[in-house]
């Protein structure tokens, strides 16, 4: 059995935000040298060579087609293309849980290849069982995908320290290629993505992603980028660019160019209503009440204090 997806309207208008912030764009690939020594030192008949992508709009057409896109999700143009401290320009997309982000961005994805050419993505997750979830999505909707985009070629991996011929076969890729990770795996100096390798020709490995300029999908950024250490390993990937999925955005320094608020996804019938019972405390008097007010230990035992309902002449 296999699941079936409709299009549906507001993932597609999610995604064409996306896109849009690209406009003007062409299609450009931006190649760099890969050394491919072994450990010992002895160089191979030839270097690799690096694939990555390149941007070549200014920042004055990019806030404009974000402006465009703004209007178009009725949403307040915003002056400045950056958020707070930024060195590469990141778009808030807000969408309720349970209305398909994961699939959003992948779509997201295989839309700014088939438009721009952009080749290499990082997705960051703030937790291992996100980043499994996002496996999970990738898995069930590549034969969808595939069939969508004409057989595209593209292939997703999670970051494994123990297995860095990937993140240089990532580096070389001429295809879309996918990295997914946690943002412990790299915000410490300690970790071995931030370290020299001799698997890599004494290299870093995140020296080689930063060199492919990726594109950035950031899981929850409320979790992921929450501190000024998870902000600077970031912008250590170099990326081009950033999105950032949440239904809860914390900072809202970066430009919103995509909302679906709770209320809209419930006014499309897209989330399930949730009822509230209230509560509400009788004190008429007219029913048993008992309250413990508290509890003191005394050399003699314990003594607790109690608050009763207590009928009189007058009551």
């Amino acid at each position: 059995m296999k699941i079936q997806f409709d299009t549906l309207e507001y993932q597609t208008e999610a995604v064409e935000s996306a896109v849009r912030v690209f406009e003007g764009q062409t299609i450009k690939e931006s190649n760099f040298t890969i050394t491919n020594s072994d450990p010992q030192g002895t160089l191979f008949a030839s270097d690799g060579i690096g694939v990555g992508n390149r941007v070549i709009i200014n920042a004055e057409q990019m806030l404009k087609n974000v402006n465009k896109a703004q209007i178009l999700n009725k949403i307040a143009p915003s002056d400045n293309l950056f958020g707070s401290n930024d060195t590469f320009p990141q778009f808030n997309i807000e969408m309720e849980t349970g209305t398909g982000k994961t699939f959003v961005y992948l779509k997201t994805i295989l839309e700014l290849n088939k438009k721009y050419g952009f080749l290499k993505f990082v997705i960051v997750v703030p937790s291992v069982a996100i980043k499994e979830g996002v496996l999970k999505s990738f898995e069930i909707t590549k034969d969808y995908f595939k069939n969508q985009y004409n057989g595209v070629i593209y292939d997703l991996f999670m970051f494994d320290s123990a297995k860095l011929d990937r993140v240089r076969s990532f580096a070389s890729a001429t295809t879309i290629d996918i990295m997914v990770t946690t943002i412990q795996a790299f915000n410490k100096d300690t970790n071995v993505m931030n370290r020299e390798n001799d698997k890599l020709s004494g290299a870093r490995p995140i020296d080689l992603i930063a060199e492919t300029k990726p594109i950035v999908i950031i899981d929850e950024p409320q979790s992921v980028d929450n501190t000024d250490l998870a902000k600077e390993a970031i912008t250590s990937l170099y990326p081009s660019a950033g999105f950032r999925y949440s239904a809860t955005h914390r900072d809202t320094s970066y430009p919103t160019i995509y909302r679906l608020g709770a209320v809209d996804a419930y006014d499309n019938q897209l989330v399930k209503q949730i009822e509230v019972a209230g509560i509400q405390m009788d004190e008429d008097g007219n029913r048993a009440h008992m309250k413990l007010i508290g509890v003191k230990s005394l050399k003699s035992g314990i003594s607790a204090q109690i608050e009763v309902y207590k009928k009189t002449r007058n009551v």
